[in-house]
């Protein structure tokens, strides 16, 4: 079904999606005065930082570039580290970083592999005036002063965080293995949203409330039965099953009439939302997926649409409903996805942005499509784009005296997307384009975008790029939709 008419209810507030560099609890600037449960002392911390560093491979350590996150040496060391956190309650979170020039950037981490938002070799973490402590750690073994907290998501901790350097089998300080120690817990009435499903998952979910409904009372409803008990139970088993899967933000049921089809029950009747038996959807030459979902289990990929003032992303899944000779009578669809909130782009803009060399991205000039520098950066904006569902595009720009020019885009090979200093003349609709260039910001409303033989419907999301002196040398835009091919 395409998304322009699908009648979602969407409850702001339903689903938060955490969308935070690397994903876990790392900050690196000490603030506030909360200390989680049993205290830990300085002493403690670095004992344990130096306890996690003498685990790794300072050899192997050093050897690792990006892209080796599947390899044996990098498992070897993650593991020893998820190790190393079992072993010690209250630690949150392991990591290791090294020095690249004026900046730090990730090597191996606790979590890669298991959580979406884990970071991989080579993203980039600029180091403020804050930052003494961690820095320290490159040399010696170093301690956080005091507790501090931090939120995201649905997910609040206060944390404290220790340091250790790594050696090589020479002895030279190849990195930095970072421990934080805390407690977190979950923020009352948030979600956090799960891992994007597969198309088998979709169609599993819909079989799996498609056998709940009971298709002999199904087919026997008709407009002006909303109030029956038989309507009532049906439309309940549906709202059970929404609560009892984390995601989930809509189930309905459908089915043919002639050449149309029609809405039966909805999870959603009787709370304001929601559709009357009979309310009709006329099915275009883009609901293949949703049609077939009347013969067999289907899935659509990842859509953007609105639904009023709300701008959602989702996939759908969809299974048939049979009666008791195993006709079938109908349908099922299940929507999972999330709100996209202003917060939520500049997030991921924000989170884009930290992976950019900015001091390489600000050298760079027309004719260098070829430099390594170039290629990393673009194949960093690329990684980004294939770990986050629903982006369709990243790109970045800086400004040339009353003009913008594109610099790096995801997407370019020669002849195809803008190489450097493409122009792009900002109008009066680019607001929030050009304040991206002094902090995040985000477009309010989807867009439509057409090339060659694709349209997609976007909605985008600014941040600047610093280089390490923290001076803004251009921005990072992230496009968030779908698209079509035609």
């Amino acid at each position: 079904m395409t998304q322009q008419n699908i009648p979602i209810k969407l409850v702001i507030g339903l689903i938060a999606l955490i969308i935070v560099i690397a994903g876990i609890l790392i900050v690196f600037s000490p603030g506030g005065e909360n200390p989680a449960p049993n205290k830990t002392t300085q002493d403690e911390l670095k004992a344990l930082a130096v306890e996690a560093a003498a685990r790794i491979d300072g050899d192997a350590f050093a050897a690792l570039k990006p892209g080796d996150e599947t390899t044996p040496a990098f498992i070897a060391i993650r593991d020893r580290l998820a190790a190393f956190r079992d072993e010690n309650p209250g630690v949150l979170y392991v990591y290791t970083m090294r020095k690249v020039g004026n900046a730090t950037e990730y090597v191996v981490d606790a979590d890669y592999g298991s959580d979406d938002y884990a970071p991989a070799i080579g993203e980039v973490y600029y180091p403020t005036d804050e930052d003494a402590v961690f820095l320290a750690g490159f040399e010696e073994p170093s301690a956080e002063p005091e507790y501090y907290t931090e939120e995201w998501g649905g997910v609040v901790a206060t944390i404290i965080s220790g340091y250790a350097p790594i050696k090589d089998s020479r002895g030279a300080v190849v990195g930095l293995v970072g421990v934080d120690i805390g407690s977190a817990e979950e923020i009352a009435g948030e979600k956090p949203l799960p891992k994007a499903p597969t198309e088998e998952e979709l169609k599993a979910l819909a079989v799996e409330i498609a056998a709940r409904i009971d298709g002999d009372a199904l087919a026997a409803l008709k407009p002006g039965d909303e109030a029956t008990p038989e309507y009532t139970a049906i439309r309940d088993r549906l709202a059970a099953f929404r609560d009892a899967n984390p995601g989930v933000l809509y189930v309905y049921t459908m089915r043919k009439v002639g050449n149309a089809t029609e809405y039966i029950v909805d999870a959603d009747y009787g709370t304001g939302d929601g559709v009357e038996i009979g309310y009709t959807y006329q099915p275009t030459d883009d609901d293949a997926a949703f049609l077939a979902g009347f013969e067999e289990p289907s899935a659509e990929p990842y859509y953007i649409g609105e639904w009023g003032d709300v701008v959602y992303m989702a996939t759908s899944g969809y299974a048939p409903i049979k009666d008791a000779n195993g006709t079938v009578v109908g349908m099922v669809g299940v929507d999972i996805g999330s709100v996209i909130t202003a917060d939520m782009l500049k997030a991921l803009a924000t989170e884009a942005a930290a992976r950019i060399d900015g001091d390489a991205l600000a050298a760079l000039k027309p004719g260098d499509e070829a430099t390594p520098e170039f290629i990393a950066i673009r194949d960093r904006l690329a990684a980004f784009r294939d770990a986050t569902p629903g982006v369709l595009y990243v790109y970045t720009m800086r400004k040339v005296n009353d003009t913008i020019e594109y610099v790096v885009d995801a997407d370019y090979t020669p002849g195809d997307a803008p190489a450097i200093g493409s122009i792009y003349q900002p109008t009066d609709d680019d607001s929030a384009l050009l304040a991206g260039f002094a902090g995040p910001s985000a477009e309010s409303e989807l867009s439509a975008e057409e090339w060659e033989n694709t349209t997609a419907t976007i909605i985008s999301g600014y941040a600047p790029v610093k280089d390490s002196t923290g001076a803004v040398v251009g921005l990072v835009g992230v496009d968030v939709g779908s698209s079509i091919s035609h």
